[in-house]
């Protein structure tokens, strides 16, 4: 006789058996339909999961009472094999009606799951208390970040795969779940074009901003009049770019250097105060690049907040040889910054630095190259610290600021950032290769802040012994039993020839319990590729040792959707020259009149994806006439000082 094994109303197998086989083979057979099918179910709602439909799937893993795909798929597929062994005896004895319900409540879950997405999908800021980052491993059970505004510090050396097995995964789900934030790519546009892949046809638009390839690079401005409320922002940015540029004698903090950006910080803002539709780094640089001592000091003097501000200068200004050593530090270090590239990038406004505000979501990736980085380093530090201090907000969407090979940006008070990030949901990712690189760029105290900030920690391979040691310190001793065993033989010689000599053998069994290191620091060292060891805070598995997967790559190119000739880059530079030595009062020749604004205009852009190049590159806008000051005016003030 022949029994159908009936699940979701339909009959998937057919097994013979003899009429007479009792309960026991029965429930048997019904275990094994429960087997194949939870592993087909289970198997599509992963397909599904990962090809990009995970609201279907999770309509699937709702129907086990699951909210989701779980840490651990062993997890769903026993609910599976239950729900689908109870229903298949339910079926035995109901006729049938059973498969039709389960079926009826699939369908249910999965319509449900559609119709009702999780809110992070809609309105990240609603939902992002429920946000995590699933990292799937090649050995064991998946590693949770169920909390990632707790902040995740990854560290590995070169080749040990943090990009691919942690970074690019946390991108892409950060895409998913429409994340708003910054990324810094140190190797642009390696991760530039996974966040292109990862946000494509999402609500969140990216910008990509470098100084490399200017037809791929948004124009912006981080020190835009309404992003300078005080002077203690101008001079919070005028300490960014210096210790950028030299952070071993920033750290000094000798004369030179405290004169230098009290010297920056004070044309900032005297473009801030009086000329803001120049107020722009360039301009700031070209101030103090093309104007002589006593005159520039005579112009910011005109204004009487900055007169407070640069009043150290102002004193020094009687002794000849000090004044000119101060603009002459400070000189070497911007003439580095004195590129019609640079210029060009950093004098526009396409890319809005508010960008968690539901009016303007955005995240913006900011590309180095690794040849020039010790030039563009202080550029973008000062883009990331900006666009950070405008991130971490009360009130607004959540958003990832995520920071790969970290130490080659010094962004000030960047320590205090995971300690207040949680409550604004900004969730930090801070990769290196060691943590020598960060105590290198700052000091170790600063370095412990960082990492004891941040809950989340990836430890991957090292040549370093010190950081082998504190990984294998973090983890901690475990007891250990040994055993040991000893064996003897004797044999005794008698006297009297008549009695046999004797034999006896002896054992002994010893046991100990000792304690070792649970993960030794050799071992840290012997890391395999996508190999990672560490902490999760606010999951089930407080601590792992595990090889990650590489994630399949979403990557897409970025075609060029900027206008950038080499004509327009050039006139863009004599154009901000131009408005610095008329706002420094020099006479300007016919040759150098540019009436038109250097600073582009903020105005709707066209994504890449469209492959639009129209994109408007300088707005005319009134230039703000220079101050009518005389030349005997000015000597007079300086015979003043």
């Amino acid at each position: 006789m022949t029994r159908p094994l009936c699940y979701l109303g339909r009959t998937y197998a057919s097994l013979s058996y003899p009429t007479a086989m009792d309960s026991t083979f029965h429930w048997f057979w019904a275990l094994v339909g429960a087997l194949i099918t939870a592993f087909v179910v289970q198997s599509i709602a992963v397909l599904l999961h990962r090809v990009g439909f995970p609201v279907v799937a999770r309509g699937a893993y709702r129907a086990v009472l699951l909210e989701d795909e779980p840490a651990s798929l062993v997890h769903s597929f026993g609910r599976f094999v239950l729900l689908f062994w109870l229903n298949s005896l339910l079926n035995h004895w109901t006729f049938g009606i059973a498969g039709y319900l389960l079926l009826a409540w699939f369908l249910y879950q999965v319509y449900h799951s559609v119709t009702n997405p999780p809110e992070s999908t809609i309105q990240p800021a609603r939902g992002a208390q429920g946000l995590s980052f699933t990292l799937r491993t090649t050995n064991g059970p998946n590693v949770r970040l169920g909390n990632p505004f707790r902040g995740t510090f990854i560290a590995g050396g070169a080749g040990s795969g943090k990009s691919k097995s942690i970074i690019e995964p946390i991108i892409q789900q950060a895409g998913t779940a429409g994340l708003t934030g910054v990324v810094y790519d140190f190797k642009f546009p390696t991760l530039a074009e996974e966040v292109a892949g990862s946000y494509a046809g999402g609500s969140v638009t990216p910008y990509f901003v470098n100084f490399t390839d200017l037809t791929r690079s948004h124009r912006v401005n981080p020190l835009a009049p309404q992003l300078l409320a005080t002077a203690s922002f101008a001079r919070e940015a005028a300490a960014t770019i210096i210790t950028n540029l030299d952070a071993k004698a920033a750290q000094q903090r000798n004369f030179w250097i405290q004169s230098g950006e009290v010297l920056l910080a004070g044309c900032i803002w005297y473009l801030r105060r009086n000329h803001p539709a120049q107020c722009s780094l360039p301009a700031a640089v070209s101030m103090i690049l093309e104007s002589a001592a006593p005159q520039l000091l005579a112009t910011l003097q005109q204004d009487e907040e900055v007169r407070g501000l640069i009043a150290s200068i102002a004193s020094a200004s009687k002794s000849e040889n000090t004044i000119a050593g101060v603009f002459s530090t400070i000189q070497n270090y911007l003439a580095v910054l004195n590129t019609p590239e640079i210029f060009w990038v950093m004098s526009g406004d396409q890319v809005p630095l508010d960008l968690n505000t539901r009016e303007t979501p955005g995240v913006l990736v900011v590309g180095n190259d690794p040849a020039l980085s010790s030039t563009f380093s202080p550029l973008i530090s000062l883009i990331v610290a900006t666009a950070i201090k405008r991130l971490n907000q009360q009130g607004r969407l959540p958003s990832l600021v995520l920071l790969d090979e970290a130490p080659t940006l010094f962004i000030p008070n960047f320590a205090q950032l995971p300690a207040t990030a949680r409550s604004n949901q900004v969730a930090t990712v801070y990769a290196v290769q060691d943590v020598a690189q960060m105590e290198a760029l700052t000091s170790r105290q600063e370095s412990e802040m960082i990492l004891a900030n941040l809950g989340n920690q990836f430890w991957g391979r090292t040549t370093n012994t010190a950081t082998a040691e504190r990984v294998s310190k973090m983890f901690g001793k475990v007891d250990r039993e040994y055993r040991s065993t000893t064996a003897g033989k004797s044999k005794s010689s008698q006297v009297n020839i008549f009695k046999p000599s004797t034999r006896t053998k002896s054992t002994s069994e010893s046991v100990s319990i000792q304690q070792r290191d649970k993960l030794e620091a050799q071992q840290v060292m012997r890391f395999g590729v996508g190999e990672f060891a560490g902490l999760v805070v606010e999951s089930g598995r407080p601590e792992f040792r595990s090889t990650f997967r590489a994630e399949p790559t979403k990557a897409v190119k970025i075609a060029p959707f900027q206008e950038a000739s080499a004509e327009q880059v050039r006139q863009n530079f004599a154009a901000i020259k131009a408005q610095v030595r008329a706002i420094v009062g020099r006479e300007t020749s016919p040759a150098q009149e540019v009436p038109d604004s250097a600073i582009a205009q903020k105005e709707p852009i066209e994504q890449p994806a469209q492959d639009s190049q129209d994109f408007a590159i300088v707005k005319k806008a009134p230039t703000d006439q220079a101050p009518n000051t005389s030349h005997q005016e000015a000597d007079d003030d300086v015979n003043q000082w």
